[in-house]
């Protein structure tokens, strides 16, 4: 059993890499500049270069399950870590080309897929119960924190050059030190036979649930920049502005999860979309900024209910040899596929439906997925007679 100090230093490592699992978002506010730099690229080449980031997390993380059953998690840890420091540092010097550009944008992204799916499979190595409910709720504050800060910290490099957005991923450094200094160097008994067991198929619903989830949640910052011009509510500093607030309320949910966690359960994903019912109908007819700042700050809370929870469910169903390779395709895996595809899929469905392409159409569009998959939810787990909540011990 692990004493008390080790477990501190473990819950410090969890949510100091938690906190810059967002950060890799910095280099959309630079988009702009990059263009510019590279004025004979299109736009859409320099925008997948940032998304490339997201492609190669998807690739790191599945490469990081695989890996799990050779290595220790802190060696994955300390090679993810260096990866986006790498990234960072040659990007801020080397970025004369856009090979170099695309080249630093992989690296950066293996290493957030090494990283990511071994952090949160900390929680199952070293929590149980009411702790480990409490902590998953905290990490998806860290998370959008993190994000809030890191992105704005990132915005304003950009405005001395487009290439000083790297410098944000230096954050790496001082976390390398901390994992190196106070992560337990053990290694896993178990990942020697983890043939031996077998994903639970429930994982699939989770995997399932979080990947649409993600997809309608990702219409708000997608298209909350072109509502505001459209209506004129604002301009581009507005729309940054309500993305921060639409994250700040993620920190604030997932510091109250616990509460709502082990009275309801997975009964959460229900309300979850009914966040995003009310924030994209409410945005639908919003006449005043404040009204759009409330909404966004509502709908916001809905990432804190929904992904502490399916780590925390997930934790409870797997043991803890599988704990990497299923949290690489929950967090990694079925997040950045739903962010990368949900513009399409969003403008695809409002064109189809509703004739139209404008920011309302797909917030309207958004409103009655999340809508359809709330109603869904509800039915599968009454139907299923899942628990109204998850006793922790």
């Amino acid at each position: 059993m692990i004493n008390k100090d080790k477990k501190n230093d473990v819950r410090l490592c969890f949510l100091a890499a938690s906190s810059i699992y967002m950060c890799y978002t910095c280099m959309t506010g630079a988009i702009a500049k990059i263009n510019e730099f590279f004025p004979s690229y299109s736009v859409e080449i320099i925008q997948t270069g940032v998304t490339a980031i997201n492609l190669m997390i998807v690739i790191g993380a599945l490469i990081a399950g695989w890996l799990s059953s050779k290595y220790t998690k802190k060696a994955l840890i300390l090679t993810g870590l260096p990866l986006i420091a790498i990234g960072g540092s040659c990007g801020f010097f080397f970025h004369d080309t856009i090979n170099l550009f695309y080249l630093w944008s992989l690296v950066i992204g293996t290493g957030f897929g090494l990283l990511m799916p071994t952090v949160s499979s900390l929680i199952v190595d070293y929590f149980e119960g009411s702790e480990r409910n409490q902590l998953a709720g905290i990490q998806t504050s860290f998370v959008n924190g993190g994000g809030v800060i890191l992105t704005f910290i990132g915005g304003l490099l950009a405005a001395i050059a487009w290439n000083f957005s790297y410098l944000v991923f230096l954050i790496a450094i001082p976390l390398i030190i901390i994992f190196a200094l106070k992560l337990p160097s053990k290694k896993e008994n178990y990942a020697e036979k983890p043939e031996r067991h077998k994903i639970p198929k429930s994982v699939a619903y989770y995997f399932v649930t979080v990947t649409v989830f993600m997809l309608v949640y990702n219409a708000f910052p997608s298209n909350i920049a072109l509502f505001l011009n459209e209506n004129d509510l604002g301009h581009a500093s507005y729309a940054g502005g309500a993305n921060a607030v639409f994250m700040a309320g993620g920190v604030f949910f997932g510091f109250v999860f616990t509460k709502f966690s082990t009275r309801i359960g997975d009964y959460l994903f229900c309300v979850a979309h009914t966040m995003l019912v009310i924030c994209y109908f409410s945005l639908c007819s919003a006449q005043s900024l404040v009204l759009v700042f409330i909404v966004a700050f509502v709908g916001g809370m809905s990432i804190s209910m929904t992904m502490p929870q399916a780590i925390f469910s997930i934790s409870l169903k797997i043991p803890p040899q599988l704990g990497v390779v299923v949290f690489s395709l929950i967090t990694s895996v079925a997040t950045n596929i739903a962010t990368f595809f949900s513009p399409v899929v969003i403008d695809f469905l409002s064109k189809f439906a509703m004739e139209e392409s404008d920011s309302v159409s797909r917030f309207t569009i958004a409103g009655f997925l999340a809508l359809i998959f709330a109603i869904a939810q509800f039915i599968r787990l009454k139907v299923s007679r899942r628990p109204a909540s998850v006793q922790s011990e």
